[in-house]
């Protein structure tokens, strides 16, 4: 009897070969899709935060040189330019004893540690972030908090180691910082300083008197002699200015007397140089790769308040750091020249892209002649994505 031959089931070689190439095919079909799929997304990604910084970014710019000058514009005929003088707790915080924190550990204010009184200063290339390794501008930007009334308040005597004379007390709160400055010009023609203080934690109601008490409470700002300033020096032609208070309470907001550029890790940091919430740079916006800036300014010496000039801020410039900080009549001249500040600001994604995406170069303020600014790019920079956002901002509170 003959062997019946069983049929084998399965797949021959050739048949196997095949489902594999087919199989191959479609993973790499697949994979071609979902990079390109990711590719996209990090695209469309990229483009939601760089709007996201510059929404974030131009806020606070806006914001903070709006209020430039706020409060001390009635000062501005003897009182911008004057070096700042101030003492927090018992020590020395301005003319800043020494380096200031990251970024703004190398920024020169025209003389060592020296910060002058002026609605908004530019000093240029003053930072250096680590992700850009190139120069960008930082903004000085001051304004007295928005409690505090726009008309100082004259001084009856001259101040004594505890207190002032005023006409009033109406404007003034507890606690409220205050900054002392001398109508009577220095030796020189230019301004006299400017010392700031704080008033004590308990004031004669309803402006009743005409007693400022000086003192404050906590690590209070006051200080009757402040290196070799003595509060005392002051003329009777002295007015003192209500700064605010030193926390953002009571329906008004503290003075910003603060720094502003971009740091390490395209980061925009502020600080402030009265020290009032503590002594570290802030983070602000992240995704900033640089910053940029130019004065908008009525040269004709504002007799129509308008801008007919714009112009750098470098070492050439009429309107030079050393040109806007000397202490002298001209240069109070010119900080009330100032109406405007136009921003160029740099973003820049957080990952980088397979392929070139950015040009060789970003130029700014290109309709500005003879100010126009191109940041060439290295070729491995090119594989990020970019942004030149480019605002101007009027300075709302100079004086005229």
């Amino acid at each position: 009897m003959k062997a019946r031959h069983r049929t084998q089931a399965g797949v021959t070689l050739i048949e196997m070969m095949v489902a594999l190439v087919i199989s191959m095919v479609l993973a790499i079909v697949v994979m071609l899709v979902l990079s390109a799929f990711e590719g996209r997304r990090r695209t469309i990604g990229s483009g939601a935060d760089l709007d996201q910084t510059s929404s974030l970014a131009t806020f606070q710019l806006d914001r903070w040189i709006r209020s430039a000058g706020s409060g001390l514009a009635q000062g501005g005929s003897y009182a911008y330019g004057c070096r700042l003088i101030a003492a927090k707790s018992g020590n020395q915080i301005l003319p800043a004893p020494g380096a200031l924190p990251a970024p703004f550990a190398s920024v020169d204010p025209g003389s060592s540690g020296v910060f002058r009184l002026a609605p908004v200063l530019i000093l240029p290339g003053q930072t250096t972030p680590d992700v850009s390794g190139q120069p960008s501008d930082v903004l000085v930007v001051m304004a007295a908090g928005n409690r505090a009334s726009q008309v100082p308040s004259p001084l009856s005597e001259p101040p004594a180691e505890d207190h002032l004379s005023t006409v009033n007390l109406t404007e003034f709160a507890p606690n409220d910082l205050l900054l002392v400055a001398d109508r009577q010009p220095a030796s020189t023609g230019g301004p006299a300083d400017c010392l700031v203080s704080q008033a004590s934690g308990s004031l004669p109601t309803t402006g009743a008197g005409t007693t400022l008490v000086l003192g404050g409470t906590g690590d209070a700002y006051y200080s009757a002699n402040v290196g070799t300033t003595a509060i005392t020096s002051f003329t009777d032609a002295s007015v003192a200015f209500d700064l605010g208070g030193p926390t953002n309470s009571g329906g008004g907001q503290a003075p910003a007397f603060q720094l502003i550029g971009v740091g390490d890790h395209n980061t925009l940091y502020s600080y402030d140089l009265l020290r009032i919430a503590d002594g570290a740079a802030q983070a602000q916006a992240e995704g900033v790769f640089e910053m940029h800036a130019v004065y908008g300014v009525d040269s004709t010496g504002n007799s129509n308040n308008q801008i007919d000039q714009w112009v750098g801020a470098g070492a050439a410039s009429a309107y030079s750091v050393a040109a806007l900080t000397d202490g002298s009549a001209d240069a109070m001249g010119l900080l009330k020249n100032i109406r405007a500040v136009r921003l160029a600001l740099i973003l820049r994604s957080s990952l980088p892209e397979k392929d070139i995406v950015a040009p060789s170069g970003l130029t700014m303020f290109a309709d500005l002649p003879g100010l126009a600014h191109t940041r060439a790019l290295a070729a491995e920079e090119r594989h990020f994505r970019y942004r030149v956002v480019e605002m101007t901002i009027p300075v709302r509170n100079n004086a005229f």
